[in-house]
This record gives C-alpha cells, structure tokens and sequence, in this order.
C-alpha cells in the first residue's frame, strides 16, 4: 500500500496542502510578472510570491523527513529541510516586511531606506540556524531524528513575527492619525494582512503536523494581491498618486460633510489646480519619455510639498498634465503650500538639469457653500489657474520683448 502508516499519511496531505498553496501563488506570480506596472509596491509583492512559494516547497521536504516519508528522519536530512525551511521563513518575513515599507512610503510619499532596521537582525538569525548543527542555539536533531528546541529558538520566532506585530501595531496608530481615506485603506491592510499570517504560525508552531503557516501565508498573501489589484483602479499607473477617481471621491465626501454643517467651519476645504506650462512643447521637442519624466518629477514635488499634511490632504492626477491637491486648511496655510509648490519646483530643475524647465500653474480657491457641488468647484479653480496660466505667459513674453530690445 502507497501510504502504509499515518505518519506517511499525514505527510502526504501535508505536501498536498502545500502544492495547493504554491500553486495559488504561482497563478498569481504569473499574472503579477506579466502586468507592465512596475511600481515599488508591485516589485515588492512579486518578492513576497516568490518567497512564499519556495518556503510552500521547503515546508514539504521538512514533512517528508519528519514523517519518515521518501526522505528517512535521521540527523542530517532532518538537518539540512529544517535549516532550509528556516532561512526561507526568514527570507519571506524579510519580503514581507519590505512590502508593508512601500505601502508606507505610498502614503508618506518619500523612499527613506529602512530596510537595514530588519535586515541585519534577519541575517544574524539566518547564520545562527545555518550554525545550528554545530551550536544547537536555534534547534537541535537527536539520534533519533526528532527536534529539540535550541536556548534562542523563541528569540528567533519572536523575531520573525514581531515584526509583522509592530507593523499591525504601528498602522493602527497611523490609521487613527490620518484624516485620508486612501492613507486609512493602506495602513488597515496591513493589520488585515498580519491576522491570517500570525494565526497559521501560532497553529503550526504548537501542531507542526498541521500545515497553518503555509495556508495562512497563502490566505495573506491572496488579501495583498486583491489589495493591488484595487490599487490599479485607484492609482495612477505612471506617477503612483491618486487618479481621478480617488481625488473625487475625496472631494464629494469633503463637500457632502461642510454641506451638511449647520455653521461656518474655521477651516476650509482648499481646493488646488495645477497643470504644466507647455507640456506638449516637451512632447514634442524631447519625446514623450521626457514628458513622462516630467510628469514624474512633477508628482514628487508635489508629494513633498504636501508632505507635512498627508494625513490630511489628497493628491491625484486628473488627467494629462493636470494635478489636483486637496485639503483641509486655513488661508495661511493654503498661500504657503502654493510657496512651497513654486519652491521646489524650482530647486527640482536644479537637480534634474534637464534641456527643459518643469513649470506649473496653480489655481486654488476654497469651497463655499453656495458652490453646491464638485463640478461647480473645480471650474472655479480651474479658471483661477489659467488666470494663473495668462499671466505666466504675458510675463515671459514681456521678459523675452525686453530681451531683444538690450
């Protein structure tokens, strides 16, 4: 008989539940590296596939060497799975860390490098289980292959999953903080992500026949990848920001709010409309990756002008060249985010040195309840910012007269 003990048995679904779980994630790698969007957040979620899968494979051999199933339990093969099967747990802690970083820094709008904070102790770790045979501090196999845990395995697992704790921990202080409904939907995803991972490692940590972890990477893993497919519909594919449809969404909710307030607020919903000074002029002359390039350091000015208020503000691409911020603010407040603009798009064409120089105008008014709806709003500001647009032009063309009369 193909399977003659329950150990064999056991192993044996085991296994199977794991090439179920990989073959899940393998569909999803799959539709995942044939999209053209390469964001930071889709290059790290295809990290995270990838580790899970492998970690699915390792599980497998460790179930057939602790079973006595095609591979015997004995010290060395029970050795060489377990050590393997602990790297790759580390390898897609790691990853998936990584990917709970650059839904952060989708939200705060910078890269800041983080990753030494959770990398160094995960290689320290990793070269404590690859030393294990000789210094039994993570684990230990005994002559009758069965494992013994080493003085620093809890050191190691609480390691390991402490830090998805910290990060569900953080991103409940940060969902509290902010006033944004897309910062809310990143920073909930993260809890909602760390339930099934933590759960499925809780289980298999104190029944090791059961194969938890692998089911409850599996279960997350398929929550991040719905969560970045609703990132699609409300992200602009080439700058990352909010699209239109996020940026109205925001509007309407805002405007619905002050409508239905019985007095005047102290603070206003500002409204700001920019678009780029002779964009088709870029397209044109330089091609349309340069317009692209122009569009994206556009959209970086713009995250780090509106950096100091992302909990309480949006940003998103409407459309072509135009941007839209909007935000909850004070008329003081509003005339020196439209500085800090103009500032940074200045000290931006420092940097980039391109044949070309990156200008905006920006129109911004603020909702009045008279406006009554969205549409009425952004036509105000629309014409406020080719008011803004006009007299751009009439001053250079004054600047170049002047020019040619010296």
């Amino acid at each position: 008989m193909f399977l003659a003990t329950a150990r064999e048995a056991t192993a044996f679904f085991y296994a199977l539940c794991d090439l179920f779980c990989a073959s899940i994630i393998g569909i999803l790698l799959y539709t995942t590296l044939t999209d053209v969007d390469r964001t930071n957040k889709r290059i790290h979620l295809i990290a995270v596939l990838i580790t899970v899968i492998v970690y699915c494979i390792s599980d497998s051999l460790w179930i057939f060497s602790y079973c006595n199933f095609i591979i015997p339990c004995t010290r060395v093969p029970r050795y060489i799975t377990s050590i393997i099967k602990y790297i790759i747990i580390s390898g897609c802690s790691y990853t998936i860390c990584r990917f709970f970083f650059s839904i952060w820094e989708s939200v705060v709008g910078s890269r800041k490098r983080r990753s030494k904070t959770i990398f160094l102790p995960i290689v320290i770790l990793v070269l404590a289980v690859i030393t294990t045979p000789f210094t039994h501090l993570i684990f230990e196999i005994n002559n009758f292959g069965f494992m013994l845990k080493g003085p620093l395995y809890q050191l190691f697992t609480t390691v390991l999953f402490g830090y998805l704790i910290v990060f569900s921990i953080f991103s409940v202080i940060f969902y509290f903080q902010t006033e944004n409904d897309f910062a809310k939907e990143q920073y909930s995803f993260v809890l909602i992500y760390t339930i099934p991972a933590l759960f499925g490692a809780y289980i298999h940590y104190h029944h090791w026949t059961i194969p938890s972890f692998a089911i409850g990477f599996t279960f997350a893993t398929l929550i991040i990848y719905i969560f970045q497919m609703r990132d699609m519909v409300s992200l602009d594919a080439l700058t990352g920001i909010n699209n239109r449809r996020q940026g109205e969404r925001f509007f309407m909710e805002q405007i619905s709010r002050i409508n239905e307030e019985p007095h005047q607020l102290m603070e206003c919903l500002f409204l700001f409309m920019m678009d780029l000074n002779k964009f088709k002029a870029i397209n044109d002359n330089y091609g349309h990756a340069e317009g692209d390039k122009a569009l994206i350091a556009t959209s970086e000015v713009l995250k780090e002008a509106c950096s100091h208020i992302r909990r309480r503000c949006i940003l998103s691409r409407f459309g072509g060249d135009e941007f839209v911020i909007g935000v909850v603010f004070t008329p003081d407040e509003a005339h020196l985010l439209n500085e800090k603009i103009n500032e940074l798009i200045i000290k931006k064409n420092e940097e980039l040195n391109t044949p070309y120089k990156i200008s905006i105008s920006v129109g911004y008014t603020y909702y009045k309840k008279e406006f009554r709806d969205l549409r009425t709003f952004l036509s105000k500001a629309d014409k406020i910012m080719y008011e803004m647009k006009e007299a751009a032009h009439k001053r250079e063309a004054e600047e170049k007269s002047l020019e040619k009369k010296e």
